[in-house]
């Protein structure tokens, strides 16, 4: 028996764990994926750090859950974007999952997927997972994409299923083509035609070996989810770049890059829905609330105090 179960083990979840360790409440984090993180994920090759996801991010004031991670010096600074900064973690970004799944001391279930929610008797939730176990939970932290949340809350809730049925992505694959600067000479902006979401070059220090430079760029796939072997050389060729790189990669997550937040109407639904969530539970993440990274942590933990303090109260 858990006083609350989270599910969903990516920026958020963590998030949400680590503050209930801070509280001293007992919790299970339960993952579809073999590893925590989600679409977070750093890998090194050649004397590269490449991320799976995001790599440079947008910073507005401090970040001090950074310090209580013990991160404080974690990050550089590149640039500057509108009124914050654009900053990148020097060892990738998922130190910042390394340094929260670290605070971890409760049940981690992975590779365990939940196929419905409801209620118990007595007012607590029953969580069935996949291998036909059944959960029993004083509060949930629902950090899942809106697809799964809808499909897990429909027995507890089908209106808010209803609302996230119709949820989108973006399907975005990442490449990351790494070169020596005295081979390559990479074009300001990416080809017009080619369906380009970002385009960074990064030559920093702490990111590619003396004397490289590494090509990050978003592109949109014609067919959603089908990711070309080839991908990463299919761009090599069509901006003129050498076929040899010395590292590349591509990444792709089908639920990385939400579209429904960002319509106009998106913030009523999500009022709607949290006005019929049951208490004692909660919707967190980058589906629904939380644009940045900082977001997501912060609305992770907040989600975390909120169901403590409807438990509290019963």
């Amino acid at each position: 028996m858990s006083e609350v179960v989270i599910v969903g083990g990516g920026l958020t979840g963590l998030s949400a764990a680590w503050e209930l360790e801070r509280l001293g409440v007992g919790y299970t984090l339960i993952e579809v994926k073999n590893r925590l993180g989600g679409s977070i994920r750093t890998e090194r090759a050649e004397g590269f750090v490449l991320d799976a996801h995001q790599c440079i991010l947008e910073k507005y004031g401090d970040w001090t859950f950074l310090a209580e991670l013990g991160l404080a010096d974690a990050l550089d600074a590149i640039g500057s974007y509108r009124d914050g900064d654009l900053v990148l973690f020097r060892e990738g970004t998922q130190t910042l999952i390394d340094a929260l799944a670290s605070r971890i001391t409760q049940p981690v279930m992975l590779r365990m997927a939940v196929s419905t929610v409801g209620m118990l008797d007595g007012g607590r939730f029953g969580v069935c997972l996949e291998n036909g176990l059944l959960l029993d939970a004083g509060a949930l932290v629902i950090t899942a994409p809106a697809l799964y949340a809808a499909h897990l809350l429909q027995a507890l809730h089908p209106d808010i299923a209803y609302r996230l049925l119709d949820y989108r992505y973006d399907a975005i694959a990442r490449v990351s083509l790494g070169y020596r600067w005295s081979d390559v000479d990479i074009p300001d902006t990416p080809p017009d035609d080619y369906g380009i979401t970002f385009w960074q070059t990064l030559p920093h220090p702490s990111r590619v070996p003396p004397d490289h430079v590494l090509l990050r760029a978003g592109v949109r796939l014609r067919v959603e989810g089908d990711v070309p072997d080839d991908l990463a050389l299919q761009l090599a060729a069509a901006v003129r770049l050498p076929l040899n790189p010395v590292v590349q990669r591509v990444d792709f997550w089908a639920t990385a890059d939400p579209l429904t937040r960002h319509l106009p109407e998106h913030a009523d639904t999500m009022s709607a829905i949290e006005a019929l969530l049951p208490e004692r539970v909660t919707l967190a993440g980058s589906d629904y609330r939380a644009k940045r990274l900082d977001q997501q942590v912060e609305q992770g933990r907040a989600a975390a105090r909120r169901v403590v303090e409807a438990l509290r109260q019963r």
